[in-house]
């Protein structure tokens, strides 16, 4: 594979109109015991339909969806019908938008009254069908009334399984893996834990990713790591401060789960214009900025600021492109 272009993880930028702060989910609106039940039955579904991917490993016919929405495979699909049918049969009053059986168009209206889930049941397919990586992950969140409730994400070729609560009056997010004792994970600190910043992204990193971060917002190091999913959990784990992206095809389906988590230990997601992610929109069309809570406003505004000076660039090639 080689150097992608950096415009993939880089992409224009709007306006600031303020800080994000993030939301918890109403206690009064749901127990601590229906979301830790509905975790409950995420992490059983979750483990069958990793079963079943790994089975599917290399054996499978790639196939691209339309509108070139990638690669999808049977993997996808099985998956997919797993997933469902456990949360249809646990929670058959509740909405469940799941990537591969979701039918509406890029510019969908989706719901966000009520309990929501939204699913994907294969993130980093393109790393899945790559015998040289892990990076691919199964990614299950609720969202109830507009704002993430709880999620789970699970690497099926690792066996982690990564799951949170966000409650008003209850956060925790737990970490497991394979022969250990499921760990509390620790509210992030409010500080950087180094001097540099540490961003996830997609290997292999572009080389001007890395200068950009260290010229507009302070000295940089990247973190590789493939799915969306897996590198929002680098930050839940400690290991990344952040993890930004431009790109027009992200999905409500491919941030839920991560969002749920990742505000459970005190971090946040917003745009790249920093505001509210608004779940009634099935793609963000802003772009996304996962952030642990060291990142204060002036780092975030010179986060913004570097994607709206790479967006006034890509306009000025495009309009000596035209000419």
């Amino acid at each position: 594979m080689g150097v992608k272009n950096v415009d993939d993880d880089l992409i224009r930028a709007p306006a600031i109109k303020g800080i994000v702060e993030v939301p918890a989910c109403k206690q009064e609106l749901v127990s601590v015991d229906q979301l830790e039940y509905a975790m409950a039955v995420a992490e059983a579904a979750a483990r069958e339909a990793a079963e079943v991917i790994m089975q599917y490993r290399f054996k499978v016919l790639v196939k691209q969806k339309d509108a070139g929405e990638g690669p999808v495979t049977e993997a996808d699909l099985a998956a997919d019908r797993i997933i469902r049918g456990h949360i249809e049969t646990a929670f058959p009053g509740d909405t469940c938008i799941s990537e591969e059986s979701f039918e509406g168009v890029g510019n969908a209206v989706l719901p966000t009254k009520g309990r929501v889930w939204h699913v994907d049941p294969l993130d980093g397919t393109k790393c899945y069908i790559d015998p040289n990586s892990s990076d691919f992950c199964i990614m299950i969140g609720l969202v109830i009334d507009g704002v993430p409730a709880a999620g789970l994400i699970m690497e099926p070729a690792t066996g982690r399984l990564w799951k949170g609560v966000n409650g008003q009056e209850y956060r925790q997010a737990w970490h497991m893996a394979p022969g250990e004792a499921p760990t509390q994970l620790p509210p992030l600190p409010s500080t950087l834990a180094s001097s540099q910043l540490r961003f996830g992204a997609a290997p292999p990193v572009h080389p001007r990713f890395e200068r950009l971060i260290s010229e507009h917002v302070m000295p940089a190091r990247a973190v590789p790591k493939g799915s969306a999913g897996l590198k929002a959990m680098l930050i839940v784990d400690g290991e990344s401060d952040m993890y930004t992206s431009g790109c027009k095809q992200i999905s409500i389906w491919d941030i839920a789960a991560a969002h749920a988590i990742l505000a459970a230990v005190g971090g946040g997601l917003c745009t790249l214009d920093l505001k509210p992610i608004n779940y009634a929109q099935k793609q963000l069309r802003d772009g996304l900025f996962f952030y642990n809570p060291g990142l204060d406003g002036a780092m975030k505004e010179r986060v913004r600021g570097m994607y709206q000076h790479l967006a006034e660039q890509r306009r000025l090639r495009e309009q000596q492109a035209a000419h």
